[in-house]
């Protein structure tokens, strides 16, 4: 789990920004946020990635690419994928072992050699907009473009979004991944006192979306919803005073740990009906990440 610097966070604060999401600001420049991401992020090799994970968090990471696989398989796009901030790369990974065509790309690409190095052939490294730039420039169209915990950090969300238009066709769907952030439920948990607001991060997180603000984000971006899936709301436990993890960090890993095998069950259980829980979650504001599918309007 990532610490914070507390003096760094003071010099930021919270404003709406005109499509309804909220937003850090000031924001920091281009420079400011290359140096952080690589002290934090790269120095020595290190990041927010994990050491190692157990069977049951490396099967869920391939539930995750499942789930998108089974949800996509009723529109005509080509197998092949641009996952854009590919990070470790296990969604990649899962598409690549199902002959996908896959396409990385990343700031690092220390992720990917540690956890699946058989994607280094497919990894595009450096930065992800001079990455998209090069792409556009080539006229290349993907089927499907990835875009996990990828949107929150960036400077300008609607530009980035803007630019990925021109790496699509009319068949082409754009998936985003986001945390759920001032959804009710966690205001919810404000209003009892049970929580204080953790999840404004700046300057790591720039940008927090909840189902409304992100899709009036993409709807102004020139996109069509057609799903908005939210996962398991591990944010539950912080409405149980023994089991508040806010309270006691000790019970963050076991509140993950519940939230991980849950996952996993209802996905086995049935993927399809996984999905339509998932739909009517992401509607109650009742999960603690969202999934929204795209395509060009």
């Amino acid at each position: 789990m990532l610490t914070y610097n507390l003096d760094i966070m003071k010099n930021y604060v919270e404003i709406v920004n005109s499509l309804g999401y909220i937003e850090a600001s000031p924001k920091p420049s281009s420079e400011e946020l290359t140096n952080f991401y690589r002290d934090r992020y790269f120095q020595n090799s290190k990041g927010s990635y994990s050491p190692s994970y157990s069977s049951d968090e490396l099967e869920l990471f391939a539930n995750n690419a499942l789930v998108a696989i089974q949800y996509l398989k009723n529109f005509p796009i080509k197998k092949d994928l641009l996952d854009l901030g590919c990070g470790e790369g296990f969604f990649s990974a899962a598409l690549y072992k199902l002959g996908w065509e896959v396409n990385c790309c990343d700031f690092s690409s220390f992720g990917i050699k540690k956890n699946n190095p058989q994607l280094l052939d497919f990894l595009i490294k450096g930065d992800i907009y001079k990455s998209i730039e090069n792409l556009s420039s080539e006229k290349r169209k993907f089927g499907l473009l990835n875009l996990q915990n990828v949107l929150e950090h960036v400077l300008d969300p609607m530009g980035l979004l803007n630019s990925l238009k021109f790496l699509m066709d009319k068949d082409s769907i754009l998936r985003i991944r986001v945390p759920n952030d001032y959804s009710s439920f966690q205001k919810l948990l404000l209003k009892r006192g049970l929580i204080e607001n953790t999840w404004f991060t700046p300057p790591e997180h720039l940008s927090y979306f909840n189902i409304t603000s992100l899709t009036s984000l993409v709807f102004s971006a020139g996109f069509q919803v057609h799903s908005v899936q939210a996962d398991f709301p591990v944010e539950v436990f912080l409405a149980h005073d023994r089991l508040n993890y806010w309270k006691n960090p000790d019970l963050g890993k076991p509140a993950h740990m519940t939230r991980v095998i849950c996952e996993n069950y209802l996905i086995k259980k049935d993927i399809d009906k996984y999905i339509k829980y998932s739909t009517l979650a992401a509607d109650l504001e009742f999960g603690r990440t969202l999934t929204i599918y795209l395509s060009l309007k």
